[in-house]
């Protein structure tokens, strides 16, 4: 080679390292300036966090509300309107349609019915009132709740009605005459059969929840008495029909004796004592929420699992707060489709 090719090409071979020089400044500056824009975007975001719960906690400091608040990742507050919302689907799903029942029960009465003739008193005869209930269902339906926050636990009001229901019963009445009225009116018996309708009526039901955390589940354990209720019975029209038309067929001077018992009041007041049953509200279990997650989320063409652990459950006044630990785990490479 001569001395002008062996210039020539040290010539060439600088301006290739120079260009060499110059593209590694150039990715140098680049990978700096992405370093430094990428520390100056989480140091923007820092400041941002930390002006975030400065103003959090001066919120709290001045709210009694945010201030019972406990510390956690993730923070959910329930207030006390959406937890009558979700009480009364809880309630609705536990005691609606709820039907109770009683069957042969027996109720009486008797009395001497007295009349007063010219001179002084004297007794017209005496009465028996046996009336046999052979079966009364009702129907439970919740009303609206109310909840309260109060004591570390859910207090509960629910109104519980008695929406509707039938009873089916046969009435016996049975007439001794006494004196001058045994001669006009006689002994008799009569069996009547009765049909009716249970009369609505609303009782209130008081009780509360224990919220705990158990595991990955918040649980609601209930504490309520027993609900007590009476059950009335409307009799049909035509039952009452049937009573009076048995008394008409009586004689004139026998239906005046029989009117100082008020047959129709007697068997009215038999009713009104209504029937004793008790609904044992143990059928309320404890209710458990999933309050755990761990799921696979994908973000930047990488897939993380991210983990929410439950970590406190709070009643304060006003609004029941769940508290939890949120744990991110390092993303692997999400394969492209096609590939």
């Amino acid at each position: 080679m001569t001395r002008r090719g062996s210039r020539k090409s040290r010539k060439k071979w600088r301006r290739r390292l120079a260009l060499l020089a110059l593209l590694a400044i150039g990715l140098a500056a680049g990978f700096g300036w992405r370093a430094w824009r990428r520390e100056t975007r989480l140091a923007a975001l820092e400041r941002t966090r930390d002006a975030l719960r400065a103003e959090l906690a001066s919120l709290r400091a001045r709210d009694a509300v945010t201030g019972s608040a406990p510390e956690g990742a993730l923070l959910v507050g329930v207030p006390e309107r959406a937890g009558a919302e979700i009480a009364r689907h809880l309630t609705t799903g536990f005691l609606n349609h709820v039907e109770v029942e009683l069957r042969d029960l027996r109720v009486r009465r008797s009395g001497r019915v007295r009349v007063r003739p010219l001179i002084g008193r004297m007794t017209a005869g005496t009465y028996a009132l046996d009336l046999r209930i052979h079966e009364v269902e009702g129907v439970l339906e919740p009303g609206v709740p109310r909840v309260r926050y109060e004591g570390g636990q859910v207090g509960l009001d629910l109104p519980v009605q008695i929406a509707r229901g039938e009873g089916r019963a046969t009435l016996r009445f049975r007439w001794d005459s006494k004196g001058v009225a045994g001669a006009v009116c006689g002994d008799f018996a009569v069996r009547i059969p009765v049909r009716g309708t249970v009369v609505p009526r609303t009782y209130p039901v008081r009780g509360r929840f224990a919220m705990d955390i158990d595991g990955e589940s918040l649980v609601a354990t209930p504490s309520f008495p027993d609900l007590e209720i009476n059950l009335k019975i409307e009799p049909a029209h035509e039952s009452w029909e049937a009573l009076d038309r048995v008394l008409r067929q009586r004689g004139f001077q026998c239906r005046a004796a029989l009117a100082k018992a008020d047959v129709p009041r007697l068997v009215r007041r038999l009713l009104d004592r209504g029937f004793e049953v008790k609904v044992p509200l143990r059928i309320l279990r404890p209710l458990r929420f999933p309050a755990g997650l761990q799921r696979e989320v994908t973000l930047g063409g990488a897939t993380h699992e991210l983990r929410v652990t439950p970590r406190q459950l709070l009643v304060a006044p006003r609004v029941v707060w769940y508290a939890a630990d949120v744990s991110p785990r390092g993303g692997r490479r999400t394969a492209r489709a096609g590939r």
